[in-house]
C-alpha cells in the first residue's frame, strides 16, 4: 500500500533509499509500506511480530550445523570416488595457495551468514521479553550491515550451477551437508525477510526508557 497519505498523529518516517520524510498511514497485518517518491518497501507489518524470524534464524544455525558435519556430496568415475564436506572445501583451497579465496569464502559463505543468525536469534529474544541493554543498538545496527556481505544464496546458487555440469563427467550423490545448507540458505532468507527494520528500532526506542 503506497504511503502517501499524511498522518498528523504519527511520527516521522525516513526512506532508507532517497531519504524521504513521510508519516506512515494505519497498517493491517500483512500491509506493506512504499515509499511515495521512489517505491521502496519502507516496513512491511509482519505477522507474529519476532517470533518468525526467530524461528527461522534458529533453524537456519541448526541446519548450519549439520551442513559442516556430514558430507556434503561424492563423486565417482572411472572406478574412483572422492568425498567432499564443507571444511574439506576450505582447507582444500588453502592446500592449492588460494589462501584469500579460502578467506573471502569462509567469511561469507559461513561465517557472516551465521552471526547474522546468531544475532538475530539473541535481538528478537530481547525484543519479545522487552528487555533492553545498552549494547542492543550496536547489535542492531551490525546485524543490518553485515547482511550486504553475507553470499549465502550466491554460494547456493554456484553450487547448483557446477553440480549441473560435473553430472556429467561424472556420477554425483549428493550428502546430508547438501540438504542442510540449502535448508540454511531457505532459512536464512525467510529470517531477512520477515525481520522488519523499522520495527527493530521502533521497538528499541519504546523500550529505552524502561532501561
Amino acid at each position: 500500500m503506497p504511503a502517501d497519505h499524511p498522518h498528523q498523529d504519527r511520527p516521522l518516517t525516513g526512506c532508507p533509499e532517497c531519504d524521504l520524510l513521510f508519516r506512515l498511514p494505519a497498517m493491517a497485518p500483512g500491509d506493506t509500506a512504499l515509499c511515495p517518491r521512489c517505491g521502496y518497501v519502507v516496513t512491511s507489518n509482519v505477522r507474529d511480530g519476532f517470533y518468525r524470524p526467530l524461528i527461522y534464524a534458529a533453524t537456519g544455525l541448526m541446519f548450519l550445523a549439520i551442513a559442516m558435519a556430514f558430507p556434503f556430496l561424492s563423486l565417482r568415475s572411472s572406478g574412483m570416488e572422492n568425498s567432499m564436506t564443507l571444511p574439506a572445501m576450505i582447507t582444500s583451497l588453502t592446500f592449492f595457495g588460494e589462501d584469500v579465496v579460502a578467506g573471502l569464502v569462509l567469511c561469507f559463505v559461513f561465517v557472516i551468514p551465521a552471526l547474522i543468525l546468531g544475532c538475530i536469534t539473541v535481538l528478537c529474544q530481547l525484543l519479545l521479553l522487552e528487555r533492553h541493554y545498552r549494547w542492543l543498538p550496536l547489535l542492531a545496527r551490525t546485524l543490518f550491515q553485515l547482511n550486504a556481505w553475507a553470499m549465502v544464496e550466491v554460494f547456493a546458487i554456484g553450487v547448483i550451477v557446477s553440480l549441473v555440469k560435473i553430472m556429467h563427467m561424472a556420477r554425483v550423490e549428493l550428502g546430508m551437508a547438501f540438504w542442510g545448507y540449502l535448508a540454511f540458505a531457505l532459512c536464512f532468507l525467510l529470517a531477512m525477510k520477515n525481520l522488519d527494520r523499522l520495527l527493530v528500532w521502533s521497538t528499541i526506542d519504546r523500550l529505552r526508557p524502561l532501561a
